[in-house]
């Protein structure tokens, strides 16, 4: 009867375990000399473009900020825009990162952060050289702005695309 109980409640517990979800998400920090190069932004076909923006009546705030994921002709393309309503002591996008999906969940490559100073606007690409073909990605990142020493933020992601 022990035995019973023992092989039935491992048998339970395996169940468990193989139906349950289980989200598992790798981190990998690559140096901007390794893999990843700025461009310009006409070397990047897009394939999935996020453009989000703060829609209010107060003055200073963030315009229209985009974030776009496309193929390049040696990998995966991001490219970045980021505006305000006002010249920014400084402007860009920081914690930009590139996903790749895995068996297990997303595998995060970070992007060095993108700025510019005394300016209303920041745009920028850069490409990902170590993308693997038939692998899907998808890129998130935080446009800002600082104000008046008041900084602004917006986050955007893209929706996913495969690389061919």
């Amino acid at each position: 009867m022990k035995k019973r109980i023992k092989l039935l409640s491992m048998l339970t517990a395996m169940i468990i375990l193989c139906v349950s979800q289980i989200t598992v998400v790798a981190h990998e920090k690559v140096e901007q000399n390794d893999s990843i190069v700025e461009v310009s932004k006409e070397q990047i076909d897009i394939k999935s473009i996020s453009q989000n923006g703060i829609s209010t009546l107060a003055d200073p705030s963030l315009g229209v900020c985009e974030l776009g994921i496309g193929i390049a002709k040696n990998g995966i393309g991001v490219e970045f825009s980021t505006r305000s309503t006002q010249i920014a002591s400084e402007i860009g996008c920081k914690d930009i990162v590139l996903q790749e999906k895995t068996l297990l969940g997303w595998k995060d490559i970070t992007i060095r952060d993108h700025y510019n100073y005394d300016t209303d606007d920041y745009a920028g690409a850069v490409v990902y050289l170590k993308a693997e073909v038939g692998k899907t990605y998808r890129v998130y990142c935080t446009h800002y702005a600082i104000i008046d020493e008041v900084e602004y933020t917006l986050y955007n992601i893209t929706d996913s695309i495969v690389y061919n």
